[in-house]
């Protein structure tokens, strides 16, 4: 995938690495995420043959993944649309059939009986797993490094292959997690931009990344190389 953001060179990204968009610039971090979040023209997606792409169909926008990722809201359709597709059809028979007997076994409680009311057995698997409330874990969901790695897992599963884009992660992460998440996502096809404000140049912090600085004078750090 090619990012192309005037003036600066073309950002080409590619599967298994972590593109870093650094800058010291409010101007270039505000065009950026609001490009990219809300499919603006200052910022364009082009394909492998330079052929522009809509940024809402490319890419797919995660941001700050403490203050915006809701792993549950994100993802449980797709795990259940998964799970439909993947799931034997003997194994699906078993799951139904548990679920029309737990049914009627709660018919059978005294209160209910002497009431005009009926129940309706999941008959789908998308019924049964909402029942049995399929969600991410707490410890997953609140802590930083646990839930960025349960996001790339997750996508890994699910065969993502939009641009994966996220904001501010190394506020959250230490330089040994930050190791330790790309190169979970270095054993994925994923393609990943991460976009950051920092007043100084960072490349050690993200030096397994193809890392770009702009400053606060438009400076690109591809230039200087």
């Amino acid at each position: 995938m090619n990012l192309a953001y005037y003036p600066f060179q073309l950002i080409t990204t590619k599967p298994s690495e972590v593109t870093v968009i650094d800058t010291a610039s409010p101007k270039v971090l505000t065009d950026l995420i609001e490009a990219l979040r809300n499919d603006l023209d200052k910022v364009v997606l082009s394909n492998d043959q330079l052929e522009p792409q809509e940024i809402r169909k490319a890419s797919l926008w995660i941001g700050d993944p403490m203050l915006e990722l809701d792993l549950d809201k994100l993802f449980q359709r797709l795990i259940y649309k998964r799970m439909e597709l993947l799931i034997e059809n003997q194994r699906l028979v078993e799951l139904i059939d548990q679920s029309q007997h737990m049914a009627m076994d709660l018919l059978q409680d005294p209160f209910l009986s002497d009431l005009p009311v009926t129940v309706e057995p999941g008959g789908k698997l998308e019924q049964i797993m909402k029942y049995c409330n399929v969600h991410f874990d707490e410890a997953v969901t609140t802590e930083s490094t646990s839930k960025i790695e349960a996001l790339i897992q997750t996508l890994t599963k699910l065969g993502e292959k939009k641009l994966v884009i996220l904001t501010n992660v190394s506020h959250y992460l230490s330089a040994r997690d930050f190791f330790a998440v790309t190169e979970q996502i270095g054993d994925t096809e994923l393609q990943v931009i991460l976009i950051e404000f920092s007043k100084v140049n960072r490349k050690k912090y993200f030096e397994k990344c193809q890392y770009i600085y702009i400053d606060e004078d438009f400076v690109d750090s591809r230039e200087l190389d």
